[in-house]
């Protein structure tokens, strides 16, 4: 007569391989995002030193369109450029001379049209 025993053999398992699998995919991932940003960062600074990043301007327009509650002014003097362009229309021969003169009272009146009492 034999005998033959069986072996059970249990497996005690505190956490479970597909826990481990993706917690280990999800700290990779964050991994990643952290180092693509930072290289990100870092091509930028870089573009800056050598001169090819966006000027400030670009900066603040790219900035502007990307905020809907904040205006931004894209133009940094507002008297420079309205000379500019008066200037220009004048090379044209588009305009007369003293087109772009105003009267004081058109001054006043324009004034008075802008105070609203802030």
């Amino acid at each position: 007569m034999t005998t033959t025993t069986t072996s059970t053999s249990t497996s005690l398992k505190m956490v479970e391989q597909s826990v481990l699998m993706g917690g280990g995919i999800a700290l990779a991932g964050v991994v990643a995002g952290i180092g693509l940003v930072a290289f990100t960062e870092q091509q930028g600074e870089r573009a800056k030193e050598r001169g090819s990043g966006l000027s400030d301007g670009m900066s603040t327009r790219i900035a502007g369109s990307l905020m809907e509650d904040v205006e931004v002014s894209s133009v940094a003097d507002l008297g420079s450029l309205t000379s500019q362009l008066e200037q220009a229309l004048k090379g044209t021969g588009a305009t007369k001379d003293g087109q772009f003169e105003m009267t004081e009272a058109e001054k006043k009146r324009i004034a008075e049209e802008a105070d609203d009492g802030w």
